[in-house]
């Protein structure tokens, strides 16, 4: 059996898209460890049989200096590096008696890495940044593994947690689960007005809406969490608390949702709606029906090439139904009215 290390300190919703590789990787591997960032180790959950290791999303010269002595002493027979960090790029070079598996990237004008550091990579699978893309990010690094290795599709060696009863007595047996994103509606022109418009469509639509906020805390997002707590009712996992208001009884505001809730809420909702990210790849890896929002600014064609790459980069084989949004929330209600 061998030693692997996987190097996947990246965003939360970029750990959803390795999950079956990992599943392999686990079941094949004698011992073996997985970098996570501060923004993906809430879900550090899914990883209970195997070792885990908080490392910087930035790496700082500490962060590469502790990888290197890492590889160093335990001296692993396989590393998969599954985050674009050029830095990464360099370890092939120097510890040439280990196997690097790898996704490289071909931008429009540069190669990450170059050609030269990928002739010592073990085996890699290329993204495109200049043209569609044939196969998926996802279905990219499924075919990192060696030949004769059959994948882990079912997530056999991860450790999936079972919902518990306080949970379940918690929310409504039915509801459509709604991610709001400050950014994405800032990019819109949007703000409380066009929330409250949306979120009572959805009401109209569903009984039930549970929707929740950014993971990053700023005075933006400060200012949106206090408008939703003093308005809507209030789901709040962590302290096993449900309060509603009369006005919005059916409306439910998910306070401090971690990592384990969300990947729970997820799981129970008849269907998702959130700007592409980690609720589609959540809902992906439930078989939950969620419809993905975009809101691309599209000038030119090589604004609509551009976005049709990053498609297919994201989305390719997910086959959920998507909108693409402008300014005008009444138009973009429309469009999410036909879909969900």
């Amino acid at each position: 059996m061998t030693k692997i290390l996987i190097l996947k300190n990246d965003r939360a919703g970029d750990l959803f898209t390795s999950l079956k590789l990992i599943s392999t990787l686990i079941r094949d591997s004698s011992k073996t460890k997985i970098y996570l960032s501060e923004l993906n180790y809430q879900f550090n959950f899914l990883f209970k049989k195997i070792q885990t290791k908080i490392i910087n999303f930035n790496l700082s010269t500490i962060d590469k200096l502790n990888l290197i002595i890492d590889i160093m002493i335990n001296r692993y027979d396989k590393i998969y590096i599954l985050t674009p960090k050029s830095f990464y790029f360099f370890l092939p070079f120097f510890f040439k008696n280990i196997k690097f598996y790898a996704i490289v990237y071909n931008g429009k004008n540069r190669k990450r890495p170059n050609s030269f550091l990928r002739k010592f990579i073990y085996k890699y699978e290329i993204v495109k940044r200049n043209e569609i893309n044939n196969f998926s990010y996802r279905e990219l690094q499924e075919k990192l593994l060696d030949k004769n290795v059959i994948l882990d599709s079912k997530y056999s060696n991860l450790e999936i947690p079972q919902i518990n009863q306080n949970f379940l007595k918690l929310i409504p047996e039915k509801f459509i689960f709604f991610q709001f994103r400050y950014k994405f509606f800032k990019d819109l022109n949007w703000g409380i007005d066009e929330f409250k418009k949306i979120i009572n469509f959805l009401n109209e639509k569903y009984e039930n809406v549970l929707f929740c906020s950014d993971v990053e805390i700023n005075s933006t997002t400060k200012f949106y969490n206090k408008f939703f707590e003093d308005n809507y009712s209030i789901i709040d996992f962590n302290n096993n608390h449900k309060s509603k208001k009369i006005n919005n009884d059916k409306i439910f505001y998910l306070k401090n949702l971690t990592g384990l809730d969300m990947f729970f809420t997820v799981k129970k909702s008849s269907i998702t709606l959130a700007k592409e990210g980690i609720i589609s790849h959540i809902s992906f890896f439930h078989n939950v029906k969620c419809h993905n929002l975009f809101n691309f600014k599209l000038k030119n064609r090589e604004d609509t090439k551009h976005e049709k790459i990053s498609y297919s980069e994201w989305c390719k084989g997910m086959n959920f139904n998507f909108s693409f949004l402008n300014k005008d929330v009444q138009k973009a209600i429309k469009k999410i009215n036909n879909q969900i």
